[in-house]
């Protein structure tokens, strides 16, 4: 009897590494220290954001499907900032948003996003903590980005 061999990929080890972590962790310090060099460089930010939004609507599913919103919120946020059409906001919130951002980006991270499936969890929880954090001021960016609408809609008619 010939015992034939398995072509399955070979599932990815656990890390032993928790998401909740990730906000600790060295890679989200370094975000965050890079965040403020991309804020006050609006070119490497724009081209911060269309990474950021190239990848994240590459991967609107799996994972990233509960936070996505709130990624691509913290995203138009920024760039409503980078372009000053939006600057009522504390620096402190846009250097969170932003480190979020890169975090995001980076494929290097406190969980690799390389592995299947649990690569993208820190990024959830980066993504999580930041939001929670910003709460407030991103109630009020997304009050002002539908403000911003309704007055285009506004126009329009008249």
């Amino acid at each position: 009897m010939t015992v034939k061999k398995s072509r399955k990929t070979p599932k990815a080890k656990p890390s032993g590494k928790k998401p909740e972590d990730a906000v600790k962790s060295e890679d989200f310090q370094r975000a965050k220290t890079k965040a403020e060099e991309y804020v006050r460089d609006p070119e490497k930010a724009k081209k911060l954001i269309e990474a950021a939004f190239k990848k994240a609507k590459a991967k609107r599913k799996g994972p990233l499907g509960e936070v996505w919103k709130y990624l691509t919120s913290l995203i138009r946020l920024v760039r409503a900032y980078i372009r000053r059409v939006y600057t009522e906001v504390p620096w402190e919130t846009i250097v969170l948003a932003t480190a979020a951002i890169i975090y995001f980006v980076s494929p290097i991270d406190f969980i690799p996003d390389f592995i299947p499936v649990v690569g993208y969890v820190d990024d959830v929880a980066i993504i999580s903590f930041v939001v929670a954090s910003i709460k407030t001021d991103l109630d009020n960016f997304l009050d002002w980005e539908a403000d911003q609408e309704t007055e285009t809609s506004d126009d329009e008619m008249t």
